[in-house]
């Protein structure tokens, strides 16, 4: 188990695990730079230098989902999601041995259901990584299953893990897809290692690998979920394109907005045109020098004045990082919001931080870019700051 390398900071409204790498690590500038990105299946991480901060906000360790009993389709899905994640550090150029498959360490979300793993970029960490088809295995030890189910596909998925030494994500993927296609409603009967009833011979279970027990729930009536269900509702029936593989940090509370003007707002990947040049009047123009004007905040807690000083200029509280520190609100994320200088315009974005950014008293959506004006009034989470370019 790698748990025990972690420390967990459960501060108010956050859940952060760290991880601080030893001197002989050597970091991957490219693989960690893919931590960034919020498609990904991977927990975003912030880092500065050796350490490590993985947000875990509103998620709980898998292997407390293992204690539950799981239908075909949350099984399957399950499986699937794990061989995604795989697949995308692959395709984003990730060394699988970076992805931690540890139950402690893949995280679910409580409100989704979506699952997250926890990447280290680094060779020589110390962690012990494990590969795709013996962690499948030893979830499908581990898991509980719906008894009133026939269990033949999981007969299927053992005979595949051992006709496939080396499993490839993206080939398991499309097993997975295909056993789904077969037990859709109205297809042929499937028939396998459990299908007492059918008429037709069983499918043979290959016993020349290690079969991992399985175990069946027998009191249906415990059988309630302790959280929500992998596959998202109100679906019923749960296909590889609908797993939920997208960053889930939802706030941890509402807060109603107020009636505010319409800002312009703009894509993170669609950066602004620049602005065409005036046209010289004067062949021989006299030479004017003028001041950049110099944005800033005032916060209104306290009437401090914060230039804005940077092309990036950051707000959290982490030291090192952040470029205006709000450790005195628990409710600001490590890493909140990022003011952006794009083309001489400023632009703020909401880092995904937990109870949300907001202007004017509309609530950001997270990872888009949106226009400062002049006087604008901006909430990083209940802390209140106002806008100027002078």
């Amino acid at each position: 188990m790698n748990i025990d390398k972690f420390e967990m900071d459960t501060a108010p409204f956050e859940k952060t695990l760290s991880l601080r790498l030893p001197s002989t690590a050597m970091m991957d500038d490219e693989a960690a730079e893919v931590l960034g990105e919020w498609n990904s299946p991977l927990v975003y991480a912030e880092h500065d230098k050796r350490n490590f901060y993985y947000d875990v906000t509103g998620r709980v360790p898998l292997r407390s989902q293992l204690t539950r009993v799981m239908t075909r389709e949350e099984a399957v899905g399950l499986f699937a999601s794990v061989a995604d994640a795989l697949l995308y550090g692959l395709e984003k150029g990730i060394n699988p041995k970076f992805i931690l498959l540890d139950s402690d360490l893949v995280f679910v979300s409580e409100e989704s259901g979506s699952m997250r793993f926890i990447c280290v970029p680094a060779v020589n960490h110390g962690l012990q990584a494990k590969p795709l088809r013996a962690y499948i295995k030893e979830l499908i030890a581990n898991m509980q299953y719906e008894p009133s189910e026939n269990l033949d596909y999981v007969g299927k998925i053992i005979n595949y893990l051992n006709q496939n030494k080396k499993l490839d994500p993206a080939d398991f993927i499309d097993f997975l897809d295909s056993l789904e296609a077969s037990g859709a409603p109205g297809a042929a009967p499937s028939v396998g290692f459990m299908a007492a009833d059918s008429a037709v011979k069983p499918v043979a279970v290959d016993m020349s690998g290690d079969i991992p027990e399985i175990k069946l729930h027998k009191e249906k009536e415990k059988a309630a979920p302790v959280i929500p269900d992998f596959a998202p509702e109100p679906a019923k029936k749960m296909a590889l394109e609908d797993i939920d593989l997208s960053a889930a940090f939802e706030p941890a509370h509402e807060v109603k907005p107020e009636a505010m003007a319409d800002i312009p707002e703009i894509s993170l990947d669609v950066a602004p045109k620049a602005k065409a040049a005036p046209p010289v009047i004067d062949p021989e123009p006299i030479p004017v020098s003028f001041a950049s004007p110099q944005p800033y905040l005032i916060r209104k807690k306290n009437g401090e004045r914060i230039p804005v000083d940077k092309d990036e200029f950051k707000i959290g509280k982490i030291p090192g990082m952040a470029d205006y520190l709000l450790a005195d609100n628990p409710a600001v994320s490590r890493m909140h919001a990022i003011i952006h200088k794009i083309d001489g315009s400023y632009y703020i974005c909401d880092n995904y931080s937990t109870n949300s950014t907001f202007l004017n008293g509309e609530q950001l959506e997270p990872g888009k870019n949106y226009i400062l004006l002049n006087g604008v009034r901006i909430n990083f989470a209940n802390d209140e700051f106002t806008y100027y370019m002078d």
